[in-house]
């Protein structure tokens, strides 16, 4: 890669590149900034996340030379945001260049206001298809001196259904003239191909080689979900990541309301973004969202687009992107400035798993798949982290007040033990969100060769299902799937474990401890068919009794064909 140095840009821009930090040229602009600059049609084919606002901004603002009343250059953008994330980065880029103002416009914003920003006189105007048609209708905006037409993500434009509003703007230079016309997009469908032969000459394709290479730095996994359980899934996803910046995706709008609503509802503080908020909504959502006050963002991809915040650190697909180019765009919102990022995709059904195929074929990459922890995984998890969090108390949170307190209830002659035992109860919640399928659940123990083992606690001791398997993983480490149906009786308990790690959970649990009670441990000598009898002899008597008169028509039956002598009583 060239440095900006190395490619006859002005002083001025490469003194305010250097200040923003950069000194390599990406790919996208070490080929597009000298093609553009010497006055070539560029046709480029990049993703979010390349640098092609720097690689058609720097030759932009190089081309104005001096003050200009009308635009020199005009910047055309699919939404609002990007609009903004443009105007800004140029702003930056021509900080120490004379004579460069540039004016955004897009809809949402009071159009008296941008007429009077277009009259004041400026070089440069970037905005959205509608609201530059509104400028050109009410000739707020002229476009005789326009030598330079960008049309920034041309895609995602025509997928917005703005064609003919593009068509028309390019069609508005004044007759005879030609502006260099310079064109972006993620992808080529046939209705950019379209707008290539008919408004550029000649132009030079600029391409980066791999459209992946923005997701390098991407750790991309999947979750399959049982049906029903994605919010509770998404909820545990985010309280074991933690993410300081979190993007998550929807594909609908109403989508993106109810899970705002259902993790707020859950105290996780997630806010929305979609195309039917208000411009100042909107800018208030990325401000906060930005400051880390909402430190989760739920939108849909159109919305999305032009979002640049870069120590996002975990994107996350709620629903899987109903094309594989928009799966490139969410994901590179992570992992950027040599950082490395995290993407997660939700699917709940068996079909979704060929799109995840899909998904690695397109990108040339691996999305491996994960499991979520199961509910007693959570629970004895939690359980680790309140212990941790009492011993860093006994360390670190004992003062004066605390010892005097415990002092006092000592005097009262309460045990220390039942001391313990009262604080905990007050403060130690062993809440877990459910995220499991019941039905596999359910029928989870005929899946293994089960051994069923019989422990010496039960319901008069306070023993709940997630006791027994919170301490025979701790004890064991085994994993909670060999762990099959358990029966809780008053006096004792019955538990299902995988034939092949029942002699391990022998040995580790003789003599461990659950809620205070030492264990003994055993395996239940009962035979399982017993059981199986017992099922079978459940039958209704008046089942029992058409099945005996049955018998017994056929077995007179029987005798009638063979010619026995009976009495008619008999029959």
């Amino acid at each position: 890669m060239s440095k900006f140095t190395e490619l006859n840009i002005s002083t001025e821009i490469i003194r305010s590149i250097q200040e923003m930090g950069y000194e390599q040229a990406t790919p996208i602009q070490e080929a597009a900034i000298p093609a553009i600059m010497e006055g070539h049609d560029v046709l480029g084919l990049s993703n979010t996340g390349t640098g092609k606002t720097a690689a058609f901004g720097i030759p932009a603002i190089e081309s104005i030379q001096e003050y200009h009343r009308y635009p020199k250059v005009m910047i055309i953008c699919p939404t609002r945001e990007l609009v903004e994330q443009v105007a800004t980065e140029l702003r930056k880029f021509s900080k120490y260049k004379e004579g460069v103002k540039i004016a955004p416009v897009y809809g949402g914003q009071p159009i008296e206001r941008q007429i009077q920003l277009l009259k004041r006189g400026c070089a440069i105007v970037v905005g959205t298809p509608g609201r530059l048609m509104d400028h050109l209708r009410r000739h707020t905006l002229r476009l005789n001196e326009c030598d330079m037409v960008i049309l920034d993500e041309a895609d995602e434009m025509l997928n917005m259904g703005f064609k003919e509003d593009i068509e028309e703007i390019l069609s508005s230079m004044p007759e005879g003239k030609h502006a260099q016309t310079i064109l972006f997009s993620a992808t080529m469908p046939d209705a950019i191909l379209k707008i290539t032969r008919e408004f550029q000459k000649d132009p030079v394709k600029v391409q980066i080689k791999s459209s992946t290479r923005t997701i390098d730095t991407v750790d991309q996994v999947y979750y399959e979900v049982p049906r029903g359980k994605k919010v509770n899934a998404l909820r545990v996803l985010l309280n074991h990541y933690d993410p300081e910046l979190c993007m998550i995706f929807c594909n609908t709008k109403k989508m993106v309301d109810e899970l705002c609503d259902e993790l707020n509802a859950h105290d996780i503080k997630a806010i929305g973004l979609h195309g039917d908020m208000k411009q100042s909504l909107r800018d208030r959502v990325m401000t906060q969202y930005r400051s880390g006050i909402y430190p989760i963002l739920i939108a849909t991809d159109v919305a999305a687009r032009g979002i640049d915040v870069d120590n996002i650190s975990l994107v996350i697909n709620f629903d899987l992107p109903q094309d594989s180019e928009y799966y490139i765009h969410r994901i590179g919102r992570t992992g950027r400035a040599g950082k490395k990022g995290k993407a997660i995709s939700l699917i709940s059904l068996k079909k979704q798993r060929q799109e995840i195929k899909n998904l690695m074929r397109y990108t040339k990459t691996t999305i491996a798949k994960r499991f979520l922890p199961t509910t007693q995984q959570m629970e004895a998890v939690n359980r680790r982290n309140f212990i941790s969090e009492v011993l860093n108390a006994c360390n670190e949170g004992v003062n004066q007040d605390s010892m005097e307190i415990a002092n006092e209830l000592l005097a009262e002659g309460v045990a220390v033990e039942n001391l313990i035992s009262a604080l905990i109860s007050m403060n130690y919640n062993n809440e877990v969100i459910d995220i499991e399928d019941h039905e596999t659940v359910k029928h989870y123990s005929e899946a293994f060769e089960a051994v069923r083992i019989n422990m010496n606690v039960g319901k008069r001791d306070g023993i709940q299902v997630g006791n027994i398997v919170s301490a025979i993983i701790e004890e064991t480490g085994i994993h909670a799937k060999a762990i099959g149906r358990i029966d809780i009786k008053k006096h004792f308990s019955n538990v299902d474990i995988d034939a092949s790690k029942v002699d391990l959970v022998l040995e580790k649990m003789q003599g461990a401890s659950i809620r205070g009670h030492q264990i003994v441990v055993q395996i239940d000598e009962a035979p399982r068919r017993k059981k199986i009898n017992e099922n079978y002899k459940s039958f209704s008597k008046e089942s029992q009794k058409r099945n005996g008169k049955r018998k017994e028509h056929k077995s007179h039956a029987k005798l009638r064909k063979k010619g026995t002598r009976r009495n008619k009583s008999e029959y």
